[in-house]
């Protein structure tokens, strides 16, 4: 029993030492191998395996003389002397589903995670028949090569006056690899989901795609400046403020000069008053939404209004006033709700399930097939799946006509 024990013990341990140097490998420069090579153990005596000519490695530590690599599932180290840098090819990926990136090119590696329809991945040589190597943001390995192709170009312009933060993947959360000034020209290999990925000879990657302008056209007038605007949808985000998530989301309004309407809880506003206060200062309105986002129509009276006043009196603290408009919970309320409140009760029109999915594509898809004039969208500053659906989503609405605006804009229609 102590020896199946003790077996059981180092094969947990391996398997973490493993997954550790899988996670770091991520992170690491890809390089080349230039002759047939040997990968030695770390006492650099015993060769453990023998590397091909022109196969990828990843780069986990470098020395004077030795590299400590990853070559599919092995770790080891070689000679510095028959390793070479190569320029990676941008290629597209193409299908109708996302691609699965394994560790080797054998049928069964271990899956390390996936790359979407029409990002751009950065591909590397190999001398697998029927696997290519790649690098997208954090991840390195193999993928089948039909999920590859040649992306098209196309020149454009940056056309926010603050500029564009470029990031590792199509996500707001991704590292940052550099800034892009106003007017500076870019070539566009894709654009998708409200992303996309440009190239200049200073920094390569992934930029909101609303903020670029073809390279012979005058840049969009504001959003609320467009003459001919006549349609009005209302941007609801609940349960925040959320200390990450909601200045995110901030930031995206701002560009499309939108307006939105954020029914918070109270609970979460006493641990983040400075971002309510950035919210309001932004001009968004401000809703309540209870103390601790309980429903209402469970409790007594008494428990059921102290939700809402003490709210109330904690916003006013932060912001100077009381909410204008107030939802419930699970949108649960009777008529004795109703009796409490001083400001209108609102529910929502088109329900994304951002909260349940935390699937950007699903939740653009859930406002791409319902959105009418008069719309009211719920959605949550809480997740940072939405924070990533928000440019595609008013991208998408713009281009449709409609203009942003509170709650209480649409309701007074």
């Amino acid at each position: 029993m102590k020896k199946l024990i003790f077996c059981a013990v180092i094969m947990v341990l391996f398997s973490l030492y493993l997954s550790l140097y899988s996670s770091a490998a991520t992170n690491a420069n890809i390089k080349m191998t230039t002759n047939k090579s040997e990968l030695f153990d770390d006492s650099l005596q015993l060769v453990m395996h023998e590397l091909p000519q022109n196969v990828p490695v990843i780069v986990l530590e470098e020395q004077e003389q030795w590299s400590k690599v990853q070559y599919k599932e092995q770790i080891g180290y070689i000679n510095n002397e028959l390793l070479t840098t190569v320029q990676a090819k941008y290629m597209l990926v193409h299908s109708k589903a996302d691609w699965p990136i394994y560790l080797s090119d054998a049928q069964q590696g271990q899956l390390l995670g996936r790359i979407y329809l029409n990002s751009i991945v950065e591909v590397f040589p190999s001398n697998s028949p029927n696997y290519i190597f790649i690098r997208y943001g954090h991840l390195a390995g193999y993928v089948d090569k039909q999920a590859v192709v040649d992306p098209s170009t196309k020149k454009k312009i940056v056309n926010d006056p603050k500029g564009l933060i470029v990031r590792t993947t199509a996500s707001l959360s991704s590292d940052i690899l550099g800034h892009l000034s106003a007017n500076t020209e870019v070539t566009m290999l894709t654009n998708f989901n409200g992303w996309a990925f440009v190239t200049t000879k200073e920094v390569s990657g992934y930029v909101l795609a609303s903020s670029l302008k073809n390279a012979t056209t005058k840049p969009l007038p504001p959003n609320n400046t467009t003459s001919n605007k006549t349609k009005k949808i209302a941007l609801t985000f609940d349960d925040g403020p959320h200390p990450k998530v909601t200045l995110q989301i901030l930031e995206i309004l701002e560009r499309y000069n939108a307006k939105a309407t954020f029914f918070v809880v109270g609970n979460e506003v006493k641990k983040n008053p400075k971002i309510l206060k950035s919210v309001a200062d932004a001009g968004h309105e401000i809703g309540n939404h209870t103390y601790n986002h309980t429903k209402l129509t469970t409790l007594p009276l008494q428990k059921a209004k102290l939700q809402i006043d003490s709210t109330d009196a904690v916003i006013k603290a932060t912001i100077g006033h009381n909410a204008t408009v107030f939802r419930p919970p699970y949108g649960a309320y009777d008529k004795t709700i109703i009796n409490q409140l001083k400001v209108p009760n609102i529910l929502w029109t088109i329900d994304t399930l951002d909260w349940k999915h935390r699937d950007p594509k699903k939740t653009l898809a859930a406002v791409q097939k319902n959105a009418r004039n008069g719309s009211i969208i719920l959605m949550h500053d809480i997740h940072q799946t939405t924070a990533d659906a928000l440019d595609p989503i008013l991208a998408t609405l713009q281009e449709q006509g409609y203009e942003f605006v509170t709650v209480s804009e649409i309701i007074k229609k």
